[in-house]
């Protein structure tokens, strides 16, 4: 009888297994690298909305921006007690966000904002000692920010 020996029949089997097994590595790494992105660009676009809610706040209090982007110091007199507390709490919830971000960026390695929001960090510390005596009085709170004080 003509046609194919078992062994012909097997070996042809064995590498469509091989091919379509290639293909499923090949379709599964395509499908990671996507899922990657949308990872980086989810964890960014979280980061970035938490960050327009706290600016939402500075602009709802005028004047409140200046202690932590052009380095004014927290109100000490008793009859601001008020601004103090605002801006206390403020600081809480940017420092909260900052946080939140380098943690997120730092479990996605591959972000290209990763950089440029730890380069945020670094210059609002710089440009804020609202911020900075805070993480000092409470670094456990916040202990990745707080390797960022200048």
């Amino acid at each position: 009888m003509g046609g194919f020996s078992a062994e012909a029949l097997g070996s042809f089997v064995a590498a469509l297994a091989l091919g379509a097994s290639a293909w499923s590595v090949f379709y599964l790494a395509k499908q990671t690298k996507s899922g990657n992105a949308m990872a980086e660009v989810s964890a960014n676009d979280s980061v970035l909305g938490a960050l327009r809610e706290v600016h939402l706040l500075m602009l709802e209090r005028p004047g409140s921006r200046r202690y932590f982007y052009e380095g004014k110091p927290l109100p000490a007199q008793a009859d601001e007690a008020d601004e103090r507390d605002a801006i206390i709490t403020i600081a809480e919830l940017l420092a909260d966000v900052m946080t939140n971000g380098l943690i997120l960026h730092a479990k996605v390695p591959e972000s290209e904002s990763a950089e440029p929001w730890e380069a945020y960090c670094r210059h609002t510390l710089e440009s804020s000692p609202v911020l900075c005596e805070l993480l000092r009085a409470r670094p456990e709170w916040w202990p990745r920010l707080t390797e960022l004080i200048p």
